[in-house]
């Protein structure tokens, strides 16, 4: 029979919530959510409360699964709406996340960058085969650079992209969609130090 650790409200951190709800990749994100506006959400909220709902912000912005309301309850013992309103206090002072489209067409994008270079790592020099596809027209630009090596007229084959180009480009792509997902404050809290 197992036995739950219990912390009390002032110990409760970052940290150890991630962990124990297996959240590490978000914790760097709810800590700049928190450093930024933790105390005045643990001033209404109580501290479980705040850090929890730095937590669940930091979810909601990246790829970590969301944290649904019994979970909470189970694993801490905190009311899931204060953990709610702790959320949207802390959001409340930071920018907005990029609306669903734009985030949605930046990953479209960055899927072809990848694909592409995937492509040209194996030694293929046209593009992937997307016809008809969505992500066809996420970025066209890139999947005609990839695909036009040869010259119609001459049939002389030109140098198709530059992986290393390519693979700068999938990092400012990267950059571009945590931005969109973050909002411009978190991303400037979460990259202080870079």
């Amino acid at each position: 029979m197992g036995q739950r650790h219990l912390e009390t409200d002032a110990e409760l951190s970052i940290d150890c919530a991630a962990s124990r709800l297996e959240m590490d990749p978000a914790a760097d994100i709810a800590r700049a959510a928190f450093e930024h506006a933790g105390e005045l959400a643990a001033l209404e909220y109580g501290r479980s409360a705040a850090v929890l709902g730095a937590l669940r912000l930091a979810a909601r912005r990246t790829d970590v699964r969301a944290l649904d309301h019994d979970r909470l309850a189970d694993a801490f013992d905190v009311d899931p709406e204060r953990v709610v309103a702790a959320h949207e206090l802390l959001a409340r002072h930071l920018t907005p996340p990029a609306d669903a489209d734009e985030i949605r067409s930046l990953r479209r994008t960055l899927i072809v960058a990848q694909e592409v270079l995937a492509a040209i790592e194996r030694g293929r020099a046209a593009g992937p085969e997307l016809p008809g596809s969505h992500l066809a027209d996420a970025a066209p630009f890139l999947l005609a650079r990839a695909s036009s090596h040869l010259d119609s007229r001459t049939d002389r084959e030109f140098p198709g992209l530059d992986a290393a180009a390519l693979r700068a480009h999938i990092d400012r792509l990267e950059a571009d969609l945590e931005l969109a997902r973050l909002g411009t404050k978190l991303y400037a809290l979460v990259h202080d130090g870079d």
